[in-house]
């Protein structure tokens, strides 16, 4: 019997055990185990009972299976993904596809050519068995969401979602957990861990990510990454490129390591204190002079490096735009929070100056700011106009789908007969359109975000710094 699996078999969770935070696990159940087994069984064989199958899928399974579009990553560092559930589109591609092989067979007889009916059909049910039993997965794990939020003392949860995702955790009274992630989207999926400690950020790393074909990118500040990078060669051990890589075994690093910052932030504040904020004190305030005057910087290069070690290699970047403006006003006028917090904490180390040259750092620096949230505001005028233009051909076709989806209840078994290549094509256009209208809609979210977030930085200035 294999080993059991993360996000496969069950959820990896983080739980406080009366002040102790720990870790834990909840099981994924499977709430299809019977049909499994009969799905298996009318899969296997050569012989043609597809119909038998699609009678199963409409008469059990449709009833069990609710039409639902799932975030879902069956690799959470490859690109494109989802899942579609729906019976009735399933069974449709299931009859095509079979008619298709009869097609070839007939054509194949016909240019006397070689041509294995058994192994084809066998193929499809193959096919099939696998779609289906994918199915039953997106919604089991589904299902352990869900029952993983009704645990009482539950803190965070591993998960598998595609796409943009950063919810925050409270794991004690004074430190919070924000885990950062957009599996599914290939070369550029990441995997984040951010901590704040008593209203303190910990970021003593950023990284630029470059979404390429969305013609947007961001600077992501994070406590610690759970994504590797391996290398690709060619067939002279020339490198090609690197690949990103995360696998759901790293969700056993990320738990483990907020549970040790926990513990120990609950065990010894004074250590965690000099471990994981005086020392980004040090860091951050030594660096703001070269953050004020330098466009390139240092960031983590995980190349080649596996995420349970410790080793970081670094590489520059030549950061332009606004994005040059974001990582230097969220590290200099940012710091101001951060410098606050740690006179507090005066009695452990001196603070006097890192206040005095951050104060004379920002005075420098606030203009820029001022400059950024213009052009911001302008950036967001020209995203929701692109999404204007957009919607227009967009909301043709989702008037174009109510159209087939009349044309199919008054058609029914004709509707293929009528449209089949047609709706094809349309329905390829539509996923590209849906998947162009997330990118719109996430660049204004980006510029809507990146203005409150400018707006409240200079706030915090004025409110710190009186002229």
């Amino acid at each position: 019997m294999s080993e059991p699996k993360i996000n496969e078999d069950f959820l990896l969770l983080l739980v406080d055990n009366n002040g102790l935070i720990e870790t834990s696990t909840i099981t994924i159940d499977n709430h299809f185990e019977n049909e499994t087994l009969t799905l298996k069984g009318l899969c296997q064989g050569e012989n043609d009972n597809i119909n038998q199958i699609t009678l199963f899928l409409s008469t059990t399974l449709k009833p069990k299976l609710p039409n639902k579009i799932f975030n879902y990553c069956k690799e959470l560092d490859k690109a494109y993904q989802s899942v579609i559930v729906n019976i009735e589109e399933g069974i449709k591609d299931i009859l095509t596809k079979r008619d298709l092989i009869y097609t070839n067979e007939k054509i194949a007889v016909k240019e006397e050519k070689d041509f294995n009916l058994g192994k084809n059909i066998d193929d499809l049910k193959n096919q099939i068995f696998e779609r289906i039993t994918l199915w039953f997965k997106v919604f089991n794990i589904e299902f352990a969401y869900e029952k993983a939020k009704k645990v009482p003392n539950m803190l965070v949860y591993s998960h598998r979602i595609s796409g943009w995702s950063n919810p925050e955790y409270r794991i004690t009274d004074n430190l919070k957990q924000q885990v950062k992630t957009n599996f599914g989207y290939g070369s550029v999926s990441y995997f984040y861990s951010l901590l704040t400690f008593k209203n303190i950020q910990i970021t003593p790393f950023s990284e630029w990510i470059d979404y390429r074909y969305s013609n947007f990118s961001e600077v992501i500040r994070y406590t610690r990454s759970f994504r590797s990078r391996i290398a690709v060669l060619d067939d002279r051990d020339r490198l090609r490129y690197y690949k990103t890589k995360i696998e759901n075994t790293y969700w056993n690093n990320a738990i483990e390591f907020t549970k040790n910052a926990a513990n120990l932030s609950l065990t010894n504040e004074k250590e965690f204190i000099e471990k994981y904020i005086i020392a980004e004190c040090e860091f951050l305030v030594n660096g703001l002079e070269n953050f004020y005057s330098e466009s390139e910087f240092d960031f983590v290069d995980e190349n080649q490096v596996n995420v349970e070690t410790d080793k970081i290699i670094r590489h520059r970047v030549d950061i332009k735009g606004y994005e040059l403006i974001d990582f230097r006003t969220e590290k200099i006028i940012g710091a101001l929070d951060f410098i606050t917090k740690i006179i507090e904490y005066s009695q452990i180390v001196p603070t006097n100056e890192y206040i005095d040259r951050l104060i004379l750092i920002n005075k420098r620096f606030i203009p820029n700011v001022y400059s950024a949230l213009n052009f911001q505001k302008e950036e967001l005028k020209k995203a929701q106009s692109d999404y204007n233009v957009f919607l227009i051909k967009h909301n043709e076709l989702v008037e174009k789908q109510k159209f087939y989806q009349t044309e199919r209840i008054k058609l029914k078994a004709d509707f293929d007969k009528q449209y089949k290549d047609e709706y094809l094509e349309f329905n390829e256009s539509l996923t590209k359109s849906l998947e162009e209208q997330k990118q719109h809609n996430h660049k204004i979210k980006l510029h809507t975000d990146n203005i409150n977030k400018l707006t409240n930085y200079i706030n915090k200035y004025k409110d710190f710094i009186k002229e």
